[in-house]
């Protein structure tokens, strides 16, 4: 978990973009004056559309090669494409190396230390799984510190650009976390190992006699191990596609427009600035907390609670403006809500499906999370949609994804699953059955 952790402060510096592209667009804007930021937009864009397609590769390389060295491609092809874009000097340049690459690399890595992590300890998927991506949420709030102190170190004011003195960093920024990059996922990835049976076997042996005990979570199927053709077959994977594209919608339209939307009703530029801050250290604590709640009360409740809670909170975002401590408090509860998402899913993947095969089936619910950004930035283009509009229609989407939670436990699959074990616990039903 620690491992994760490590890894995902870096794979999650995708948060960044917010913080760095007034730096990188000022740049670009050296070599094309008429650039603004609505076109080094795609950049942050097809980020998640590359991990959609790295994380399936990383899950089917960790079957060949395993958690460490597929962890390690993915890592070093990510501080590639970020050390390399020191050398962009367009739009389509930076896309492909900040963007593409990036993500691709991102993707791939992603989900090692989880898959690694239910091996290890497959009674606490949740927790571990909320610990490994809570690193994901604070890496933002720590390299959004790292690269002001490159680019910006006289922290001057864009007007709405930044002057050569400041754009100037951008090469030196990106080379920098290049490197970081690479030598700190490179540590963590180096961490990771499969256990081998004689690791299950002292954990079995270790563990407390009381864990014996402990029923099963409700929803886990114990014995069922299901490959991504077969999990395509299974109604609940689209539902839980469906349910990701839901479900995020509300996190990320309020990630990609607290600023703009505070700053029109007439918040200042240094307050929505910690709001930012707030908002990462709330995103970390809801993946951990929500981690939690998962192994204590099962997936369905949890995510019950979550999205139902964000459903009723993005009903007044709107409205909250009203007040600075009222637009606070329900900014970070859905980013805290947002986070949510990103334990749950991979937990609930491998609890339906198994843990084999669960980095390569995630990857493919995770594609929900794209396509929620691309819907967003459609309808927000729309001149004949009002964001009013857009931000109730998230409200729905979550409440929706909170109705689907009903369904994903006994809808019918392609793979028979081994039937719940009875009170006694996992341990004694193995050593009598020897």
């Amino acid at each position: 978990a620690c491992a994760g952790f490590f890894m995902h402060l870096c794979l999650g510096t995708m948060y960044c973009w917010g913080a760095f592209t007034p730096y990188i667009t000022s740049y670009l804007r050296k070599y094309n004056p008429h650039l603004t930021y609505n076109d080094t937009i795609i950049v942050f864009m097809l980020i998640p559309a590359a991990q959609t397609v790295g994380m399936p590769i990383g899950g089917t390389l960790m079957t060949k090669i395993g958690p460490r060295y597929t962890a390690l491609i993915g890592c070093w092809i990510m501080a590639f494409g970020v050390f390399v874009s020191a050398f962009a000097t367009t739009v389509f340049q930076t896309t492909l190396t900040y963007g593409i690459i990036y993500g691709l690399g991102m993707g791939m890595a992603y989900m090692c230390p989880i898959a690694c992590g239910f091996k290890w300890l497959p009674t606490y998927k949740g927790l571990l799984s909320g610990i490994v991506v809570t690193g994901f949420g604070l890496g933002g709030a720590i390299f959004n510190i790292i690269g002001a102190a490159i680019c910006n170190p006289g922290n001057k004011a864009a007007n709405p650009y930044f002057g050569d003195d400041v754009a100037d960093n951008v090469p030196r920024l990106y080379m920098t976390l290049g490197c970081i990059y690479a030598a700190c996922t490179s540590i963590g990835a180096l961490l990771l190992r499969d256990p081998t049976a004689e690791d299950l076997r002292e954990l079995r042996i270790a563990a407390p006699q009381k864990d014996e005990e402990k029923p099963l979570v409700p929803q886990e199927r114990p014995g069922v191990e299901v490959a991504p053709v077969d999990f395509l077959k299974d109604v609940r994977s689209y539902m839980l596609w469906v349910m990701m594209t839901l479900s995020t919608s509300s996190g990320v339209l309020v990630v990609s427009t607290y600023k703009t939307f505070g700053a029109i009703h007439g918040f200042s530029d240094q307050f929505l600035t910690i709001i930012g801050s707030l908002c990462l250290v709330f995103n970390g604590f809801g993946r951990l907390l929500y981690g939690y709640l998962n192994d204590k009360i099962g997936f369905q409740k949890t995510m019950m609670v979550c999205f139902f809670s964000q459903a009723c909170i993005a009903l007044v975002f709107v409205g909250s403006t009203a007040a600075s401590f009222l637009y606070t408090i329900v900014v970070c509860s859905m980013i805290l809500n947002y986070g949510a998402n990103f334990p749950l899913y991979p937990t609930v993947t491998a609890e339906i499906f198994g843990k084999r095969h669960v980095a390569a089936n995630y990857g493919i619910v995770f594609s929900g999370f794209a396509a929620a950004g691309i819907l967003l930035k459609l309808a927000l283009s729309a001149p004949s949609i009002s964001f009013g509009t857009v931000v109730f229609g998230t409200a729905v989407a979550s409440g929706l994804a909170g109705v689907g939670t009903f369904f994903l436990d006994g809808t019918a699959s392609s793979s028979k699953a081994a039937p719940s074990l009875p009170k006694g616990g996992v341990a004694k039903k193995l050593k009598a059955a020897a």
